[in-house]
Order: structure tokens, then sequence, then C-alpha cells
């Protein structure tokens, strides 16, 4: 990635150049204006790619075949999918890494909507605990989509 922003460095003073010694003025300053739009989405995806860091994991959800279970810290809370009327996951955090960009998303906000039609919403990440099985979110929500009946919103 820094390799990509150094070489940006080189194509933009290169075109200035270009631009200068044809004294053609629109060029340049097109170049300068795409500079700056340059600049300014590298420091917004250096602060996000800062904040995704300091975000630490307080809990799991666990889709079983007879049940959803939920723990945050101490708590446990486990949902018995016929009190389940639907299960909707919006896009929460885009993906600053390489690693999260299978789906271009860090984190999603996961809507679980009872047959009582009161609602709960959490945001979790997009990646599995088990290292070794790289399951991500969405991946999981489809394969659990064709075992059970539940309606389940993808996005």
């Amino acid at each position: 990635m820094f390799t990509l922003y150094s070489s940006l460095v080189f194509v933009i003073w290169a075109i200035i150049n270009i631009a200068n010694a044809t004294h053609n003025k629109m060029t340049l300053l097109f170049v300068l204006l795409f500079s700056v739009a340059i600049f300014i989405f590298v420091l917004y995806f250096l602060k996000l790619k800062r904040e995704t860091k300091k975000i630490k994991v307080i809990g799991e959800i666990e889709f079983t075949t007879s049940l959803l279970r939920k723990r945050i810290g101490d708590s446990l809370t486990e949902y018995n999918y016929q009190t389940i009327k639907e299960i909707e996951i919006q896009k929460h955090i885009p993906a600053t890494s390489a690693i999260d960009l299978q789906n271009g998303y860090f984190s999603y906000i996961l809507k679980i909507i009872f047959t009582d039609l009161h609602s709960e919403s959490i945001v979790i990440s997009n990646k599995s605990i088990n290292r070794r099985k790289k399951l991500t979110i969405i991946e999981t929500l489809k394969t659990f989509k064709k075992m059970t009946q539940l309606e389940i919103k993808l996005p």
C-alpha cells in the first residue's frame, strides 16, 4: 500500500512537469485538484484503519441447527428459531486491509426481528473465530438460509 502511495507522488510530479512544459493550465489545475482529493482520501482511509484497530471483541454469536446463541461478556442468551421472524444484515464499517477485502466490509449490523415484533441489533465482525476456516458472516448466513425456513435479508 505504501508503495502505491509513493509511486502516485512521482506520477503526479511528472504530470505537473509535463503540464508546465506545455503551458496547459487546465491540466495543471486538474492534477492539483486530483492530488488534493487523493490526499484527503488517504487521510480518511488511515483514520478509519486506526479506528478499526481499536475495536475489541466482547462476545460472539453462533448459529446452530436448533438455536442462535449470543454470548456477550458473561451473559449467554439463546434464541429458538421459532421465536425469530427474520434476520437482516446491513453493511457497517468498510474494509481497510487486504484481509478484510473479501466482502468489502470490516463489520456488519445484524438485526434479529422476533415474532412478537421487537428487534435486537448487534454489530458483528466479518472475521470468523476459527482462523483456519475463513468463513465470512455473509457466507455463514447464505448457508444458514439454505438450512432453515427463516427469512434472511442479505446486502
